[in-house]
């Protein structure tokens, strides 16, 4: 098998942006009305800040992130400058149908790692239908279902 290669993009990450910003949101309010209970104004204070923070992450992974490439070739995956070989991978999963996710979650671990997550940014039909004959040539299962990653 020659080398194939596809430019893919981060996930969207809407889902965690709405999330994070109702819950600065709640915690806000907790902040302005139990500013003189000093126990509660600093916990929703630091529950503020690291929504902050995680809200940031979140933007700029879904908006500013820049384009990278998935690179198919014999026996190993190159994703984000990163070589995943086939033996390596305990299963490749889709979710959704209508511009699918793909997750590639390695042994040893129970989530997808962030840079190991993507969706094409074109011909995403021939992508999927590479990756399934890439999968089935190095005996990779490969699984339509939901999947978590950080942040």
């Amino acid at each position: 098998m020659t080398e194939i290669k596809y430019p893919v993009k981060n996930p969207s990450r809407i889902g965690t942006i709405i999330g994070m910003i109702a819950m600065i949101s709640s915690q806000s309010v907790l902040v302005v009305r139990l500013w003189d209970q000093s126990g509660v104004f600093y916990t929703s204070l630091t529950v503020v800040l690291l929504g902050l923070v995680l809200l940031l992450l979140a933007l700029y992974r879904t908006f500013f992130k820049k384009l990278t490439e998935l690179c198919l070739s014999n026996e190993q995956i190159i994703l984000n400058g990163n070589i995943v070989d086939s033996k390596d991978i305990k299963v490749i999963m889709i979710r959704g149908y209508f511009k699918p996710v793909i997750g590639i979650l390695p042994y040893r671990r129970k989530i997808v790692p962030l840079d190991m997550a993507f969706r094409y940014s074109k011909d995403e039909d021939k992508g999927i239908l590479d990756l399934k004959s890439w999968a089935k040539m190095n005996n990779v299962k490969m699984v339509n279902k939901s999947f978590q990653t950080w942040i």
